[in-house]
């Protein structure tokens, strides 16, 4: 459906910042993502701050009165936030947005402007928001949108540590990162290169040293979550930077399982399996990243193998290997290890094939 974008920034709330971008800013952003190229926003005076749309490359076209209307319209006012994926129900739907009480937003499909909100969103479908949809109108409202902006920044795909250990403890940090010139991809590359000094304290075989490593596996999981909270938070999100957190995590992987072969090769007999183990780990762990790549970049759907992965992808058994660390039980991990990483990438394969026999069909 053809849809033009028009923004009422006539309220002065528009101009306060969530997470360092403006209100009116992030509205227009979540708009453009949204689907819509044509975005208008009324206002008058000097124009307003949108700092990151420019950067971003979004048009905007300013205006100091409201057009006539030539198509259907979403029409919001400026210091509303609400997430794209919202927007786009409100357009596919034609409808209007209600808030978690199901109070009215000021946020709908219009083809005509009828003195205010109200008047000009009559009798539309209601959509109720499933993300964020807050109106600013002072500083307490400021606070309260920003909380739940952030409350909003986790994944789907995290799992039960990410969502219970590592982003509560990183958010922290990410509220402070925020306010930096550190680009998430920095933060990714610190956060590869704490996994692999991680790694490297495995390579010793001494239990010390081996507490120390999974400590530090622990804090690069830390590190993994905030570098995708900064990125989405202030929607710099970026092809490069998802490849970066991808392939920074699966060296990680690869070099965890070669440097507790290693270290687990001088801890005990030297005529023992474990260099062979590890070479058949990291080889599991390069066919598992073949299988998570392959998925990424399939243009047939893949449900079974995408939720496979989705499930089971994540960076849980670094608090598992902590346990087993202290424990000075690393062989015991290293063992299951060796099994889960291959075992991954074999069920994946069968998935793959069934879910391209179930397409076929």
């Amino acid at each position: 459906m053809s849809c033009t974008a028009l923004i009422l920034a006539d309220d002065p709330a528009y101009k306060r910042t969530l997470a360092t971008l403006t209100v009116l800013d992030r509205l227009v952003i979540s708009t453009h993502k949204a689907g819509l190229d044509k975005i208008q926003v009324i206002h008058t005076g000097n124009p307003p701050k949108l700092t990151r749309t420019h950067a971003l490359g979004i048009k905007v076209e300013i205006l100091n009165k409201i057009p006539p209307f030539k198509e259907p319209t979403l029409l919001l006012a400026g210091n509303l936030t609400v997430r794209e994926n919202d927007l786009i129900k409100v357009i596919g739907k034609r409808g209007r947005l209600y808030n978690h009480n199901r109070e009215a937003l000021p946020c709908g499909i219009t083809t005509e402007w009828r003195t205010n909100f109200d008047t000009s969103l009559p009798d539309l479908p209601k959509i109720e928001t499933q993300g964020t949809a807050k109106v600013v109108k002072d500083g307490l409202t400021a606070i309260q949108a920003e909380d739940a902006l952030w409350d909003s920044m986790g994944l789907e795909t995290d799992s039960f540590i990410d969502q219970n250990f590592n982003r509560p403890i990183g958010r922290f940090v990410s509220k402070i990162l925020i306010h930096t010139p550190i680009s998430p991809n920095a933060i990714s590359v610190i956060g590869t290169s704490i996994g692999v000094l991680a790694a490297w304290c495995f390579t010793h075989g001494e239990a010390p040293l081996m507490v120390l490593g999974a400590l530090l596996l622990q804090a690069s999981a830390i590190v993994d979550c905030i570098d995708g909270d900064v990125a989405r938070i202030l929607h710099k999100e970026t092809h490069v930077g998802k490849w970066l957190d991808l392939g920074g995590e699966q060296l990680v992987h690869l070099c965890l399982v070669a440097g507790m072969a290693m270290g687990l090769h001088r801890l005990n007999d030297p005529s023992g399996p474990y260099l062979w183990l590890g070479l058949v780990a990291a080889l599991g762990v390069v066919l598992s990243f073949l299988t998570i790549l392959h998925a990424k970049q399939s243009k047939t759907p893949l449900p079974k193998l995408n939720s496979f992965i989705t499930r089971n992808a994540n960076r849980d058994f670094s608090a598992l290997l902590l346990v087993f660390a202290i424990a000075e039980r690393v062989h015991w991990f290293f063992g299951v290890a060796v099994i889960a990483v291959n075992g991954f990438w074999i069920y994946g394969a069968w998935l793959h094939k069934k879910d391209a026999s179930e397409e076929a069909i």
